[in-house]
């Protein structure tokens, strides 16, 4: 069998379909070295607060969650902590493994495993993650005490996204489910079938006010009824080509953007694709190919593509603004707006801000930690970054 140095698939035993992670450490693709840059904005530390282990899973992204002054963040662990958004003090701090029983904790983790897999949502009065133990664990937003925990169908590692009454959870076996924030019983369960190999991730699930948008590894989108669980519209989002089913792999596990009735989504090998979510035309398409997916801001779309060039694409007709290669090979993640300028995180834990106007470097600040795979979380100019030591940042642009 022929030996690919720079992917790694993985078999795990409890679904009989194959999971490709993407590495980015072989000689055919190198890392770019990093260019001096002129300058023009501060990158300041304003607080920095160790929240647990980190992981060295990449599908695994830890993303924070704010809400009002507050910053909910989980680590790999299992250690949760709710910080003040101001000074990062801390309020309340909790251990998943608290909310399971002895027999529980021996059953579902264990030292080799990362204890939590998808997380962090916030939403209502509620914050929720994905567990090892294959359950949606919510807690108290106040308190950290434990509100509910509910099955799922599979592992869960996009976070739960939080709506009024409903959790939406992506699991990686193509299923999409809502659950009442109330009491954690679910309300429905929308399936698709998964081809026999893709990608180790899913897409964070969207939820509006009728609808949930979800994209899948398959290739395929689907607008499901927010109330019912029943698909609206469903479309291919990429089309395979070639005849292994390496080659044929669109996989959809980026973020995904919503604007106004305007849906954009990138798969892997796949395509850049703008579709108007009232009529369910597509209203243009680009072949592109993304793992970590899209960003938004100044009329843009951001688009971070599997070999991490950086590009800003007209969200009205889907040409090129600006691009940039200075990031090739550097594993950037998802593109984030804040200000004026978009923020990524790079495998060498290099945070790079970048202009949104016409693409150029305007600050650096190396954060280390073991390098950085969740996107940031943004707040005006004020970027909050959890990085694979478990460390969680403010950082302010000045």
């Amino acid at each position: 069998m022929k030996l690919f140095t720079f992917l790694l698939i993985i078999l795990p035993v409890f679904s009989g379909c194959a999971w490709l992670s993407l590495g980015d450490k072989s000689e055919k693709a190198k890392p770019k070295e990093l260019q001096s840059i002129q300058t023009e904005i501060d990158v300041r530390k304003i607080w920095s607060r160790s929240i647990g282990k980190g992981t060295k899973d990449k599908a695994i992204r830890l993303v924070p969650a704010l809400s009002d002054d507050r910053v909910f963040a989980v680590s790999a662990n299992g250690n949760i902590a709710a910080l003040r958004t101001s000074d990062g003090r801390e309020i309340w701090r909790a251990r998943v493994e608290d909310f399971y029983s002895d027999e529980d904790i021996r059953n579902a983790f264990s030292d080799e495993v990362d204890i939590v897999t998808g997380g962090v949502g916030v939403g209502s009065d509620l914050l929720a993650m994905g567990t090892a133990a294959g359950e949606i664990l919510a807690l108290n937003k106040s308190d950290g005490t434990i509100a509910w925990r509910s099955r799922t169908t599979s592992e869960l590692l996009a976070p739960p996204q939080i709506d009024r009454d409903i959790v939406v959870v992506h699991t990686i076996d193509g299923k999409v489910a809502a659950y009442d924030t109330g009491n954690g019983d679910r309300k429905w369960l929308y399936s698709t079938t998964i081809p026999s190999l893709t990608l180790r991730g899913t897409a964070t699930p969207i939820i509006t006010n009728d609808f949930v948008v979800a994209g899948f590894s398959s290739g395929r989108f689907a607008l499901i009824d927010r109330t019912r669980g029943l698909a609206g519209l469903e479309r291919m989002a990429g089309v395979a080509q070639g005849r292994s089913d390496l080659e044929r792999l669109v996989d959809i596990d980026g973020n995904m953007i919503l604007i106004g009735n305007h849906l954009f989504l990138i798969g892997y090998q796949g395509s850049l694709i703008a579709y108007n979510t009232t009529n369910g035309i597509m209203e243009w398409n680009r072949d592109a190919s993304s793992v970590v997916g899209l960003g938004s801001g100044f009329g843009n779309i951001y688009v971070a593509y599997s070999d991490s060039r950086l590009a800003a694409v007209d969200v009205d007709d889907g040409k090129d603004v600006w691009e940039t290669d200075a990031l090739l090979h550097r594993s950037i993640t998802t593109p984030v707006a804040a200000g004026s300028y978009i923020v990524v995180g790079d495998f060498k834990g290099y945070l790079h801000v970048i202009a949104q106007s016409d693409g150029r470097f305007v600050g650096r600040e190396n954060i280390g930690g073991g390098g950085i795979y969740s996107p940031a979380v943004t707040d005006g100019n004020r970027v909050y970054i959890m990085d694979n030591s478990g460390t969680l940042s403010l950082f302010e642009l000045r």
